[in-house]
């Protein structure tokens, strides 16, 4: 984990110790987004296209490198760690759930918050791919793209209060992005039973 108060943020990622420069502008990512939830494209296809995020290309395309290139794209090295679940009576992996967060669906609502908090107009910015995702992730609550990750984030389960539910479940309607299921996260969902 890296501090961002003082260290600077990578230009790079570092594979079998080669070192590969990488595009750091936070709009290239949101095109590597596109990519990768692109149905359209074949996996295989998904994995050359994501080394043009490179400046340097590589000899080969391996595993590492694909999980370094994903790893930057999450910023991985921002997140705090958390310590391991000792629940071991469940380790299968948890159903899919819905999303959350779609850059192209809320980008009127990214450009407006940034704006409103920041006083950043994102659509003459410079700024890295990190440093946006630390500025998105310290947007107080009452602004418009956290309230729309609350809402579709929400567990109706977890509400006691029926009309508190029924208002949440509104709310949750509203705010919700469209999502198909793949084969493999149907099969999560049912037990694998397909």
């Amino acid at each position: 984990m890296i501090n961002a108060l003082y260290e600077p943020f990578p230009e790079s990622i570092t594979v079998d110790g080669t070192e590969y420069p990488i595009i750091t502008d936070f709009r290239e990512w949101f095109r590597f987004a596109d990519l990768v939830e692109d149905n359209e494209i074949s996996k295989r296809d998904k994995l050359y296209l994501m080394i043009q995020w490179l400046l340097k290309p590589p000899e080969r395309i391996t595993d590492e490198l694909i999980y370094a290139i994903l790893d930057f794209y999450r910023a991985r090295e921002l997140e705090r760690e958390l310590p391991e679940s000792s629940d071991d009576e469940d380790n299968n992996t948890p159903p899919p759930s819905v999303p959350v967060l779609n850059w192209k669906i809320d980008a009127p609502y990214i450009i407006g918050d940034f704006l409103r908090y920041y006083g950043i107009d994102l659509l003459n910015a410079e700024m890295h791919w990190w440093r946006f995702r630390l500025l998105f992730s310290a947007l107080p609550a009452e602004s418009q793209m956290m309230t729309r990750i609350g809402y579709r984030g929400v567990d109706l389960g977890l509400i006691k209060n029926e009309s508190e539910r029924k208002r949440v479940m509104k709310m949750k309607q509203l705010y919700a992005l469209p999502f198909e299921l793949d084969e493999d996260d149907i099969a999560a969902v049912f037990g694998g039973g397909l």
